[in-house]
């Protein structure tokens, strides 16, 4: 079978010729629907290559088509609809795509997600390459089941965290921009809204790489905690503002795009002269007629998929000694405060020069950290984040224990504008 990439992109002229169907060798009722196994990508995050499918086997692999040539990134999506409990056995060869903790499934359209585990994962040769395999099945009840790279944050998401809050006066929305594909990209005010009272602005983004969900979750819930109906909360609405911008790359985000390496370069290289992004160049705005007002610039991402620095949440650090003690300081009050299961190390901090942070990261471009820094020379704090996609120095990083890295987040900031500058 010809390889055809699926996704929501290539899908919306014809999601009849985009379904991948197989029909179980040798069933004397080929035709019926319920020995049909069925995979595509038709839905918002939606991302996979079909290479080919043999009897209950079918070959897998990331759509790369937004990638730099001879880069690679390991993000899929894709659906699975096919009898009920029936096990489909998914091949990726080549290069591993799956994660430490196997691939992520959801067995109700993408509302919540569970890792597979890495058990579940079986290593292999396949005509004289590497091979990797899971069996994927529909759940008993249910008419189809996802798996992913990790767990996904769409805009749906963030409009279902948005609906629960409708009525919270320490909560606005209010448009960014138009992205290149007319999609409306938000951003989320929450705490102290009246300027005139707070004493300072965060600003909050994820999603410059579109496949990073995990940032996502924890940037939610660091907006949570501030809404909240406790003494953090509390503090928050009394003091600072939060504005964030979830989807830094909201086309890229519903296309199911991983983002990464993005020709001719990727959002969180765009900080120049002249932006290619809408949201970019929005953003950049922005802080601008911000530029007074700004204590903290925090750009939260998720890293590679395995390995030394790939396996906890760590500030990357900056080259400027300045920052890097501020940096340095509010490491010690999140290692302090934090209650959450993801443990933080502020030994973790990636010092500038060690391992990939040095200058040749950015050499494509201005990240938004380097833009932030000149931007808020005064800056209480400017920096990124990493946040492991699975496992975090052996926790399970899920939708629930992001959200609380998030709360613990924000104790460690209301803790560190609290304490005086130095």
């Amino acid at each position: 079978m010809q390889t055809v990439p699926c996704s929501a992109r290539f899908l919306a002229a014809s999601s009849v010729a985009a379904i991948f169907v197989l029909l179980r060798a040798g069933s004397a009722h080929a035709g019926a629907a319920e020995d049909q196994i069925r995979i595509d990508a038709d839905y918002p995050g939606g991302n996979i290559v079909v290479q080919r499918m043999e009897g209950d086997r079918v070959f897998l692999a990331p759509d790369q088509r937004d990638t730099i040539t001879n880069q690679w990134w390991f993000y899929f999506s894709f659906r699975l609809r096919a009898a009920e409990e029936k096990p489909v056995t998914v091949v990726f060869s080549g290069k591993n795509p799956i994660g430490v903790r196997g691939p992520a499934v959801s067995g109700d359209e993408g509302r919540t997600w569970s890792w597979l585990g890495a058990g579940a994962v079986k290593a292999f040769r396949e005509n004289g390459q590497p091979a990797w395999a899971f069996a994927a099945r529909v759940p008993a009840g249910a008419k189809e089941a996802r798996y992913a790279f990790c767990p996904s944050y769409l805009e749906a998401d963030l409009q279902a965290w948005l609906d629960r809050h409708r009525r919270n006066p320490a909560l606005a929305v209010e448009p960014l921009c138009q992205s290149r594909n007319g999609r409306r990209v938000e951003i989320v005010r929450a705490g102290c809204l009246d300027r005139a009272q707070s004493k300072g602005l965060v600003l909050l983004t994820s999603r410059h790489h579109c496949c990073e969900a995990m940032a996502t979750f924890a940037m939610e819930g660091l907006m949570e905690a501030a809404l909240g109906d406790d003494p953090l909360g509390r503090r928050w609405r009394e003091n600072w503002e939060i504005v964030a911008a979830p989807f830094m790359d909201k086309d890229g985000v519903e296309k199911g795009d991983q983002g990464k390496y993005r020709r001719p370069h990727d959002h969180n290289r765009d900080y120049n002269e002249k932006p290619l992004y809408p949201e970019v160049a929005a953003w950049m705005k922005l802080g601008e007629s911000l530029r007074d007002r700004v204590l903290v610039s925090l750009d939260l991402h998720c890293p590679h998929i395995r390995g030394e620095w790939n396996d906890r949440v760590y500030i990357v650090g900056s080259p400027e000694p300045a920052f890097w003690e501020k940096q340095k300081a509010f490491a010690a009050v999140l290692e302090r405060v934090q209650r959450g299961p993801i443990r933080f190390r502020a030994q973790d901090c990636l010092e500038f020069g060690k391992a990939w942070n040095t200058a040749n990261n950015t050499a494509q471009g201005r990240s938004n950290s380097q833009w932030a820094r000149a931007a808020f020379p005064s800056a209480r704090l400017v920096g990124t984040m990493e946040i492991a996609y699975a496992d975090a120095l052996g926790v399970e990083v899920s939708a629930a224990s992001a959200r609380a890295l998030g709360r613990d987040l924000a104790a460690a900031l209301a803790d560190y504008l609290a304490m005086p500058a130095p």
